[in-house]
Order: structure tokens, then sequence, then C-alpha cells
């Protein structure tokens, strides 16, 4: 049987489960997904880190912007997000849109409903490919608050790994 953990290893990079390896979704008999060898290169000897914008406080039917600066490379591998609406639709209860430049939309040009944008705590929603930021990036985050009639606070976090230490 093949074993993600050790099919592939880096020598002396730390095994993570965060970076897929396992996931509880899965049947006992698949195999786990793991990056490819680059990224894994990529990932060795950074941290965990977390970029969390502010929490927007949006009316019904309100749209906000929050933005952050990266501070140093930066390896984007899931994004995290709550809502406090409990409006029960089958998309969620809010829209967002995360680009890092205004001119040049790099991960998409249209927002993206609650259920398909982030994770959960049932399903780990890792990136396939982590994505890179470089240092000083501004990253902006558009949220749409998609309940008519409620006010909702939408939380919003980018999880990844820093190599700001490395030389």
């Amino acid at each position: 049987m093949i074993n993600p953990w050790t099919q592939g290893h880096v020598p002396g990079a730390r095994m993570s489960p965060t970076l897929g390896a396992w996931q509880n979704r899965r049947k006992l008999v698949s195999s786990g997904w793991v990056p490819p060898q680059w990224v894994r290169l990529s990932l060795a000897g950074a941290h965990l880190y977390w970029y969390a914008f502010q929490p927007l406080i949006l009316t019904a039917g309100e749209t906000d912007l929050a933005r952050v600066t990266i501070q140093e490379d930066f390896w984007l591998v899931a994004i995290l997000a709550h809502a406090t609406s409990g409006l029960a639709a089958a998309s969620g209860s809010f829209r967002a849109l995360i680009y890092e430049d205004l001119l040049g939309y790099k991960w998409g040009k249209y927002g993206v409903d609650q259920v398909l944008f982030t994770t959960n705590g049932k399903e780990p929603g890792l990136l396939k490919i982590p994505h890179f930021i470089a240092n000083g990036s501004p990253v902006n985050c558009r949220i749409q608050n998609l309940d008519g009639a409620n006010p909702n606070t939408v939380s919003v976090s980018l999880f990844g790994y820093s190599a700001w230490w490395r030389s």
C-alpha cells in the first residue's frame, strides 16, 4: 500500500497534515492527495502563518471591502471564513472575492458564494497548489451580504506558510 506520508518525502522537511495527506472524507482504500515535490520543497523550512481580515459588519444586502498587506513572502494554502447570519440558503449567507491587485484580478473576476469560497470544520478546503503572494502585496477581500433581511458579520482569514525568517 502507498503511504502518502513517506512517498516522495523531501529530506529534512517536516511532515504536516495541513498539506493534505489526510482528509477525513476519504475512504480508507483511497490514498490522500499530496502536493507535488516542487511545492513541498518551496515550503521546506517555512512556518504556519495566518492573515485575518478585519471582520465586516454588513447590513442587509450590503457590500464592503477589507484589506491586508502581506508582510513577507506567503504561500496561501486555505481560506477560512465564518458568518453570523442564519440564512438557510444553499449558497450560504455571503458572496466573496479575494484579489491581489485592483487592475489585475489574479484569483478571479467574480464573487463566489460562501459554500464554494471557503472551507468549514467538516471539509479541509485546501488549495491543490498553494498560491504564492509576494512580500508587500496588498490583498483585498470584497464581501456581499446575501441575506436581504438581516445583518451579517463575516470574518475571513488566509492560512498558509511564511518564510520571512529564512535566508
